[in-house]
């Protein structure tokens, strides 16, 4: 099976409702999907001719970091549910002096770690697979936790893809935005919508509920754009020249979500973006909790006013 075959059975299981969409802009505009030769860093974009390359490497950092979104489930989400019902105050301080909440905090950051470990190895030969997180190449896990873990990176990774197909887009027609930063934009928006503006298509010919279909696609969109923050280095978080800054691009990617303050999709980017910025040494602001998607937002503040 080649890589372009690959991907098609990826967006068949993301996007099953349009999937012949996909697939008709993939063979109008030539596009290539191409596994290249293994290096160090993050390799996931688009190239001259409508190549889109990506290293395996990469892809197990994404996967990986699936399981970093977890584990900060396991970190936060239960303090931020109280902290909700009671009109509690969320204070990172109070909080690591829980029980057990400095293993929980161990456990990301050292996930973390291990996904940068994995991105700056010389040859993917010198990285050891962390124990207990499975790999990839044995498929969708038995365990519950883990098997939606699976399905979140999986819809993560079609939303890089489908960024990525953007940009080959805007190379054959020719259209690109002249600022490179709301191209980059553009291809966030277009991915998200790709995944979101349909999704009721699938539940009515499924058995799954619109709003969980859209939470979960949702999920997996966040977890995609959160990963920005861990393939780039701190110094760049504000932006660079062809790249806007990585709050920006967060602030738009929720944008795109239209569900419920409660929803469990803000809770679970709350509770991903407030990991990493303790993880990066950026302070996250004691405050009272009123909502999951007002605390998502003062997340994202957070990012802009700590880089």
């Amino acid at each position: 099976m080649n890589e372009n075959q690959e991907l098609e059975k990826l967006f068949e299981g993301v996007v099953p409702e349009r999937l012949s969409e996909v697939l008709c802009l993939v063979e109008k505009h030539s596009a290539q999907f191409r596994r290249v030769r293994d290096k160090s860093g993050f390799t996931l974009d688009a190239g001259a001719y409508g190549a889109i390359q990506f290293t395996q490497r990469s892809l197990e950092q994404i996967w990986l970091f699936g399981f970093a979104g977890l584990y900060s489930l396991h970190c936060y989400s239960a303090v931020i549910v109280l902290a909700w019902c009671y009109s509690l105050n969320f204070d990172l301080e109070e909080i690591d002096g829980l029980p057990d909440q400095k293993n929980e905090n161990e456990l990301f950051a050292k996930l973390i770690k291990t996904i940068e470990e994995l991105n700056s190895a010389e040859s993917e030969y010198d990285f050891v697979w962390p124990v207990g997180i499975p790999n990839p190449a044995d498929g969708k896990p038995k365990n519950i936790e883990q098997a939606a873990v699976f399905d979140l990176v999986l819809m993560a990774t079609a939303y890089v893809f489908l960024h990525e197909l953007k940009h080959v887009i805007f190379e054959s027609e020719g259209n690109a935005p002249e600022n490179p930063h709301d191209e980059e934009l553009e291809c966030d928006s277009f991915a998200a919508n790709f995944m979101l503006s349909k999704s009721d298509d699938y539940s009515n010919t499924s058995s799954y509920s619109a709003d969980k279909v859209r939470m979960k696609r949702s999920m997996g969109i966040s977890l995609g754009s959160a990963f920005l923050a861990v393939a780039t280095p701190k110094h760049n978080l504000g932006g660079t020249v062809t790249h806007p800054p990585v709050h920006k691009r967060w602030s738009a990617a929720l944008g795109e979500i239209d569900l419920e303050e409660s929803d469990y999709y803000w809770l679970y980017f709350a509770s991903l973006a407030i990991g990493l910025m303790k993880y990066k040494g950026i302070d996250f602001p004691r405050q009272t909790v009123t909502s999951y998607k007002k605390l998502a937002i003062s997340a994202i503040e957070a990012l802009e006013n700590g880089i």
